[in-house]
């Protein structure tokens, strides 16, 4: 199977992850609604009957999960040549901003029932309704934070908090039941206020972490020594500088310079890329995509940047302003915006009649900074005998 196969198997392969976590989050939701509402109804408990309504809306909000973890999926268009995996940071900052809302909620019904003097009949019916909320919950946390961590998903990960955040107002509620029952009202209020703030410091952190993606925060500054050193162990790379990174999702892209000897053709050039690139992509899986620009030279300084040395085409019309002509091929190279010569002739007759007038041309372009005259040498293929 060729690397680009195993990219896509590997990113089919998460996404059906995604998909089925997010699938048992409905099917995990929907019970809890159902029970939690039926046996409040039974009961006549406004407590199991409000905590069912907090079961529902986490149903309704696994829908606009499910939509952007599809969207996240989509392959690059012309639109986003990036991917559309900042959708599925897009649901992180969501999740992180309901999070946050529901430790509001919890502490502002805290603060209610503080100045309140009735507190929420004890029923075992009630607390056994609890207990399974909890272990429903509890039990796709587990699920869903081991999934994330597989998938690579903040997604998955904000959506677990989300569904743990349910079952600690449910773990509020029995604490309630059960306080009351030891004639400890109290507690209750204790747990809740823990609870709230449990749930806000996550929302705020998923938030958080999703919002520097967004901005294009760059990977730490370990990740990013470590990518420079894997550069540099490439042949024929003599620096690595200006390496930029950011998040897109679960995904990394990478930006770099490399500098490598100016002598070199630019199919060798282009070879050396083509390397660093490939080894990138091999040592570290979560790499998308690697952009390389390669250097001939250190980058100069703002005190030592000079105007821009002319091109191919005017070189050719100042060589035969100077009537130095008959040259087999032109070879031009630069440094710090002073162009290098290399005239080859297919005789020396033909190289010494140059000669002055390169001599002539050296002395009048300030911009050129040498001339090496050659002469074509024997070239030899497979085909020759």
């Amino acid at each position: 199977m060729s690397q680009t196969e195993t990219a896509n198997s590997t990113e089919q392969d998460r996404h059906q992850r995604i998909q089925r976590t997010n699938a048992w989050a409905v099917v995990v939701d929907g019970l809890a609604f159902v029970i939690k509402l039926t046996v409040g109804w039974m009961i006549a408990s406004p407590a199991l009957i409000a905590d069912a309504m907090h079961s529902l809306s986490d149903l309704l909000a696994d829908l606009p999960i499910i939509l952007l973890a599809r969207i996240a999926r989509q392959r690059p268009d012309s639109d986003h040549p990036y991917g559309h995996a900042r959708f599925e940071t897009l649901g992180t900052v969501m999740l992180g901003a309901l999070l946050l809302t529901v430790a509001l909620g919890i502490a502002i019904e805290t603060v209610e029932l503080l100045f309140s003097d009735t507190r929420p009949m004890p029923s075992l019916l009630g607390l056994a309704t609890v207990v399974i909320a909890i272990a429903l919950k509890e039990g796709y946390f587990q699920y869903a934070i081991r999934q994330a961590r597989l998938a690579r998903s903040a997604l998955i990960e904000a959506n677990a908090w989300h569904a743990r955040s349910d079952s600690l107002s449910s773990v509020v509620v029995l604490i309630g039941l059960l306080a009351t029952l030891a004639g400890f009202p109290a507690l209750e209020i204790i747990a809740a206020l823990i609870v709230a703030v449990m749930i806000g410091w996550m929302g705020i952190r998923l938030a958080w972490q999703a919002i520097q993606q967004l901005v294009d925060q760059g990977v730490d500054h370990d990740r990013q020594d470590a990518l420079a050193t894997t550069l540099a162990t490439i042949p024929g790379v003599r620096d690595v500088h200006l390496l930029r990174t950011r998040r897109m999702g679960p995904d990394l892209f990478v930006d770099a310079h490399l500098r490598v000897d100016s002598r070199i053709s630019v199919s060798e050039g282009h070879q050396i890329n083509e390397w660093a690139l490939t080894t990138l992509k091999q040592q570290y899986d979560d790499i998308a995509d690697v952009t390389l620009h390669i250097d001939h030279e250190p980058d100069p300084d703002d005190s030592q940047v000079r105007p821009l040395a002319p091109l191919r085409p005017a070189v050719e019309r100042l060589l035969a302003e100077y009537d130095v002509r008959d040259y087999d091929r032109l070879i031009i190279h630069y440094h710090q915006q002073r162009a290098q010569l290399e005239l080859r002739f297919a005789n020396d007759q033909q190289r010494q009649a140059a000669r002055q007038h390169c001599l002539r041309l050296l002395n009048d372009i300030d911009w050129i900074a040498d001339i090496t005259l050659t002469i074509t040498g024997e070239r030899l293929s497979r085909s020759t005998h």
